[in-house]
């Protein structure tokens, strides 16, 4: 049986050797090896039973392996029921598991818990501001416990600044459990995706029976792959251009592109978004980093709300959809872009102060897992590397929204929604406010939408089937998750409700002006 071992990281002053020793105090009969990688001012306690090993910083970086030698043959001479490791809050947690994941260790030991301390106002003006090797130690940890927050507030946006980094469960430090919670035993890795096969498992053999039971269990799956898999490469295409706008365009660049004129930015917001082929969910990520290079929020939504409604790829399919009817195609465009503006130009009006999720957003490092400043990559081989990265977890990071809401479409999709369908007789203001609704919920890729709302045509007059075309790629439950991810859920709600008020506002005008009278 391996030897559980438990790493204790954080800035200095932080805390680490007062903990390890508070842990200690409950362990004199054990055979305890404890091994430091920082001189702090306080004195570790330690029994009779107890072995201390100590470098400094200097010695890490001059005799590094060395040092992992020296570990190593003291493990394999003597048995020790724990391991516990004071790590300098200044090295990357890499060269931690240089040290301890060799080959030769693999057999003695196993690790317990990555644990971080943290005194919150050093730590919250600290992080992110001293390189790369401290983010590395909270995004490794599983627990993270937090001294002197003076507020509820206080702590509370820190711990968002924690789960920005990971997923570490956060505690107080005084808490009379800490005992318990260190030694609680963690999830093994492969329990989650094990689960996950299990339940996919189970509904695939519970089908029959569920359909037989009336719940279509079957459709809600194929519609589910069907959506999934038409959404993955625009998805794929978003966070690739996301990643290219993030790692490879300086800033100097983008201030050029979008120039100082609000108004004028607005319009070269738009124009992207009709020349780029990217959907409505591949659309949030590039929205994301356009914000995060300095482009005004104004031209970033104009951006995010033109670039599904009116891009090649969607015109075309709209164009096929309607048997090449090329007025619903200008009227698509042309709604879409003046729905646009207008939310764009209400942010212009009254802007947000602060809209990104507080976290790794903060403090200039990705929330994506990208730890390296961007400027640090020297050379094209490290800003490919790092396009990489940031390619892979944001398209996992953000893939996991569009799984949600996809299936929870999916339902909407097989549900019952004649009710619905039923307001379209009513009066324009209603039908259009239901057809609103039904895109909404339904949350069709905009690429495809067109088919949909052709198929209604004989329920829903041709205004409604406009609030469908133009509101649904701009918001619908995907997006709204999505969006949820990386920003406030003010700015979230704010913007869902201004998308809603405009789009609304704009097609019933143009449904009183004279639209409705379009024969399909």
């Amino acid at each position: 049986m391996t030897t559980p071992l438990y790493v204790v990281a954080g800035f200095l002053d932080s805390g680490k050797t007062t903990f390890i020793s508070r842990m200690l105090r409950h362990c004199r009969r054990k055979e305890i090896l404890v091994l430091q990688f920082e001189e702090g001012e306080q004195i570790l306690y330690a029994t009779q039973h107890c072995k201390l090993l100590g470098w400094t910083k200097k010695e890490l970086e001059q005799s590094f392996e060395r040092i992992a030698d020296e570990i190593c043959q003291i493990m394999q001479h003597q048995k020790f029921d724990e391991i516990w490791v004071e790590w300098n809050g200044m090295e990357a947690f890499s060269k931690l598991e240089r040290i301890f994941l060799q080959l030769r260790m693999g057999e003695l030991f196993h690790i317990a818990k990555v644990i971080y301390l943290a005194d919150v106002p050093v730590a919250d003006m600290l992080l992110g501001q001293t390189g790369e090797a401290p983010i590395s130690q909270v995004a490794a940890s599983d627990l993270t416990f937090l001294r002197n927050a003076e507020t509820k507030e206080d702590r509370s946006r820190f711990e968002q600044k924690i789960h920005g980094i990971s997923r570490s469960e956060v505690h107080l430090l005084s808490q009379p459990e800490m005992k318990q919670t260190v030694q609680k035993k963690r999830m093994a890795p492969y329990v989650p995706a094990a689960a996950s096969i299990g339940v996919i498992g189970s509904l695939i053999l519970a089908a029959p029976f569920l359909e037989q039971k009336g719940l279509p269990l079957n459709t809600i799956l194929t519609l589910f792959m069907g959506v999934f898999l038409q959404g993955v490469p625009f998805l794929l295409l978003g966070v690739l251009l996301s990643s290219a706008i993030q790692v490879f365009l300086p800033q100097s660049w983008m201030e050029r592109v979008f120039p100082k004129n609000p108004i004028l930015g607005m319009f070269i917001g738009m124009a992207g978004g009709f020349f780029l082929p990217v959907c409505d969910c591949a659309s949030i990520p590039v929205f994301k980093s356009l914000l995060k290079k300095g482009v005004p929020i104004q031209a970033a939504i104009c951006f995010m709300a033109a670039a599904p409604v009116v891009n090649p790829v969607v015109l075309l399919s709209t164009y096929y959809a309607f048997n090449l009817d090329i007025r619903i195609v200008i009227y698509r465009m042309g709604l879409g872009l003046l729905c646009a503006f207008l939310i764009g130009l209400t942010f212009f009006l009254k802007r947000p102060q602060q809209i990104l999720k507080e976290g790794a957003e903060d403090f200039g490092c990705c929330s994506c897992g990208c730890y390296e400043e961007i400027g640090e990559q020297k050379g094209i081989s490290g800003k490919v590397q790092l396009f990489f990265r940031h390619s892979q977890m944001e398209f996992f990071n953000v893939g996991k929204y569009l799984i949600i809401g996809i299936f929870i479409s999916s339902v909407f999709q097989v549900a019952d929604l004649s009710w619905l369908k039923g307001l379209g007789t009513i009066s324009l203001p209603i039908a259009l406010l239901a057809m609103i609704a039904l895109s909404f919920l339904l949350s069709l890729c905009s690429s495809s939408d067109a088919v949909v709302a052709r198929s209604m045509s004989g329920t829903f007059s041709f205004v409604p089937m406009m609030g469908f075309l133009v509101f649904g790629p701009m918001m619908d439950i995907k997006n709204l998750l999505m969006l949820n991810g990386y920003f406030k859920k003010s700015f979230v709600v704010r913007l869902a409700l201004t998308t809603l008020v405009v789009c609304f506002g704009i097609v019933l005008i143009f449904g009183l002006l004279g639209g409705g009278g379009v024969v399909l």
